[in-house]
């Protein structure tokens, strides 16, 4: 085991050695006198327009901009929600109706005329009891939210204590209104922003509208939020009423007075003594909710130059997340922020293009993003339905073990007809990143497009996997389909992740879980990948290394991919996936027992086990000794643990496993995978073996099977599974993505089994299988035998 441990600290010196790119310059690293944050509904790219919005063209011009998350708590980010998220600093949603919060009239607030608020005063409760307009099935997505805004919340503290005592909200961990706890005064225009700083002891004045001379709003609290709902009712004139049951302004008539605010706004504020940062950014989805990525302009002290926008939260130019406005106005205003907080200061990161040029590249990344939004659904169930009819076709036509049979010639065919189908299906996991190499978002129809690209590229997997000299070998094309996802994706993180981007497979900034690095699905694959490439890998080099020398040949192969592996994924300016490490380290260390002839035992694999959450601990504790910028979510995690915000997350991620078990297309990938076990790699006798039908009685198709490949090879690809098995489960224990993971691992390795299968059979090749010698086992010992110990007793596992 101290060889073990040498390797662990070999690799957690190797991980906090690669370099993280120095953190960008942070708008709020200059101090400002008082922020403005200006929260538009709806507001995306496409709308800025230096004739249809000069205003806010001038703006962006001159200042970093970038694509906003507006995520919270619920997957469909309504104003209310956006707002609560906002003051939060994480994600929040604000209780549906029925769900503890029933619809009310506006909180007792200064009423319009009224002067703002003075720091050292609070305004006289004016209370404003308006009729609620009755809620209406036919509302769509936020306009029963919409309505609730624009009818007023009866008292903005007991909306905040909804707001907390909401499940969603509880999960992220997240304190609504902790921005208005942290400023302790602010100025609010509209009646939604309240949410985001009513806490109690806040003094709020409060404005219904924005008055004609807004530098009124700069003189009082250092923070002011203003609301600019002009979108909500923006619709088609056309249409025949909007989401909030009123008559639809035209768009562009709503983008101009959202305009024509904003520019009285900015002249104010360069009008007003001392230095004031402007934010303006997208608040949330309107009408039909369709989720999007919104607009975001940071104007002021350390925001004067034309640049692209991110933050530590995302670790990605021009992504930035609404849970970071928070973390940013108490930066600029000099106030600490609290631990409750996930998002970080926005900075400015690069040069960008001419403003022109910039909206063109914020538009696209919105189309792609959007259109991967909707897409994963329908691309999980098509995957499912694609693998279980490559397995229900390989039950039919390959079947089982049929005795001392002479192989049909129509039965040949029919199985050499369902090998290009199975080598194809695995190839589209891979396809779906390789799809991003194609432009479909420019396309004028861009979710055919990405269609296409992910089926263009499938075919071209299969034509280089199918068509090469490597054709001929018992296992060349499924090699050639793991080499080509290996491949990719080790190249896709080397260079920035483009791919995982708005992979189908991937993640997209909508969602926000992720910006960079390894998702947990494309670790499923790579873990798959690697294990099984490093097996073959390692045991060529056994068999041409000297008989003494064979066995240490075989340990350097698989413990040197191994550490190349888990620096890939782990380190932090690579694959970031520390959960990944935790989960491919064990597989590896296992291939190498296996492979080398270690007898497993369960002492041995606790030590392994125990080593890997050390050396992630270890790692954690480095990253999080970073300064808290450049930190990743591994040290923000640490932070957790110190501030005891980490059960949050623990329970978070539970509760996520829980909910793709039940409720994800994926998850009936691992179904199809089971079935496909028990037909191929199942072992000799068990429980089953009298209600399954009779071909498919006694061991799994590929057990045994001298005539698809020699015993030796087969107690390789055993060996490289059951590796692979651990990984996956430990990936599925320790991830948001639980069943997922191995699922999407199945997408890829289920349909190579199945070509494995339907190879030609020789004569005699259905019959029983005879002992099987390991790669570098034990005389005596078969191949289809693990050896376990605990506590002194040895159990056989075929």
């Amino acid at each position: 085991m101290s060889r073990l441990a040498a390797l662990l600290a070999v690799l957690a010196v190797l991980l906090t050695a690669v370099p993280v790119p120095p953190a960008a310059a942070a708008p709020a690293e200059a101090s400002a006198d008082r922020v403005v944050v200006v929260g538009v509904p709806g507001l995306v790219w496409d709308d800025v327009d230096p004739r249809a919005t000069p205003a806010l063209w001038a703006l962006a011009e001159s200042s970093p901009i970038g694509a906003v998350s507006v995520r919270a708590a619920r997957a469909t980010s309504c104003v209310l929600d956006g707002w609560a998220t906002l003051g939060a600093g994480n994600r929040a949603r604000f209780p549906a109706p029925d769900e503890s919060m029933p619809p009310v009239p506006l909180p007792t607030v200064p009423l319009p005329d009224e002067a703002p608020a003075d720091p050292e005063t609070t305004p006289t409760p004016q209370p404003q009891v308006p009729p609620v307009p009755p809620a209406s099935p036919a509302l769509s997505h936020c306009g029963l939210q919409e309505r609730l805004a624009a009818a007023g919340l009866a008292d903005p503290q007991a909306a905040v204590a909804a707001v907390a005592d909401d499940p969603a909200t509880a999960r992220f961990g997240a304190e609504p209104a902790a921005l208005g706890a942290a400023v302790g005064c602010a100025t609010v225009v509209g009646r939604a922003p309240t949410l985001a700083v009513a806490a109690p002891g806040v003094t709020i004045g409060w404005r219904d509208q924005l008055p004609a001379d807004p530098g009124e709003l700069l003189t009082g609290c250092p923070l002011v939020l203003v609301g600019l709902d002009d979108l909500v009712d923006a619709g088609e004139p056309a249409l025949e009423g909007s989401d909030t049951g009123t008559e639809p302004r035209p768009r562009a008539a709503a983008l101009a007075g959202i305009d024509a605010a904003l520019g009285r706004l900015v002249e104010a504020v360069a009008a007003a003594p001392g230095e004031t940062l402007l934010l303006v950014q997208g608040i949330s989805e309107v009408n039909d909710g369709r989720a999007q990525l919104h607009v975001g302009i940071a104007s002021g002290p350390g925001a004067r130059e034309p640049r692209w926008l991110t933050s530590a939260s995302t670790g990605r130019a021009p992504f930035v997340q609404l849970i970071d406005v928070a973390p940013t106005v108490l930066a600029a205003l000099g106030l600490e922020r609290p631990a409750s907080m996930n998002g970080q200061a926005l900075r400015a990161d690069g040069a960008r293009p001419p403003l022109a040029e910039a909206v063109e590249v914020l538009e696209r990344a919105n189309t792609a993003a959007s259109v991967h939004y909707r897409s994963t659904g329908a691309f999980f169930i098509g995957l499912v339905v694609l693998d279980a009819a490559v397995v229900a076709l390989g039950l039919l036509v390959a079947g089982g073990r049929r005795r001392n049979r002479v192989p049909r010639p129509a039965g040949e065919r029919l199985r050499g007809a369902l090998r290009p189908v199975a080598l194809g299906a695995a190839a589209v996991p891979v396809a779906s990143y390789l799809a991003g190499l194609l432009p479909w978002e420019q396309a004028a129809a861009p979710r055919p497009a990405l269609a296409g690209s992910v089926l263009l590229a499938a075919l071209a997997v299969l034509a280089v996997a199918a068509l090469g000299p490597w054709r001929r070998r018992p296992l060349g094309p499924p090699v050639v389909v793991l080499a080509i996802t290996l491949g990719t994706l080790v190249g896709d993180v080397l260079t920035g992740s483009t791919l995982e981007l708005n992979g189908l497979l991937g993640y997209d900034p909508i969602v926000a879980g992720r910006f960079t690095g390894y998702g947990n699905l494309g670790f499923g694959l790579l873990a798959v990948s690697a294990l099984l490439l490093t097996a073959l890998l390692a045991t060529a080099a056994a068999r041409r290394a000297p008989v003494r020398r064979a066995r240490a040949a075989t340990a350097a192969v698989v413990l040197g991919a191994g550490a190349l592996t888990v620096l890939v994924v782990g380190a932090p300016a690579l694959g970031r996936d520390f959960g990944g490490v935790l989960a491919a380290l064990p597989g590896f260390l296992l291939l190498a027992m296996l492979l080398t002839g270690t007898r497993v035992t369960v002492t041995r694999m606790a030590a392994v086990l125990g080593l890997a959450v050390a050396a992630v601990g270890t790692l954690a504790v480095l990253d999080w000794l970073r300064p808290p910028a450049e930190r990743s979510h591994l040290g923000r995690f640490v932070e957790q643990l110190l501030t005891g915000e980490a059960w949050t997350v623990v329970s978070r991620k539970a509760e996520a496993n829980l909910g793709i078990l039940f409720g994800s297309p994926l998850a009936w990938l691992l179904p199809v995978a089971l079935v496909a076990a028990v037909w191929l790699v199942r072992p000799a006798g068990g429980r089953w073996g009298g209600w399954l039908p009779e071909p498919l009685r006694g061991p799994g198709l590929l057990r045994g099977r001298r005539d698809l490949l020699p015993p030796a090879d087969l107690a390789v690809l055993r060996a490289g599974l059951l590796a692979s098995a651990l990984s996956l489960a430990l990936g599925a224990a320790v991830n948001d993505s639980g069943v997922a993971l191995p699922a999407t691992a199945a997408s890829l390795l289920v349909p190579l089994l199945v070509w494995l299968a339907a190879g030609p059979r020789g004569p005699g090749g259905g019959g029983p299988a005879g002992p099987e010698g390991t790669a570098a086992g034990r005389a005596g010992e078969g191949a289809d035998r693990v050896t376990v110990v605990s506590r002194g007793s040895t159990a056989w596992h075929a």
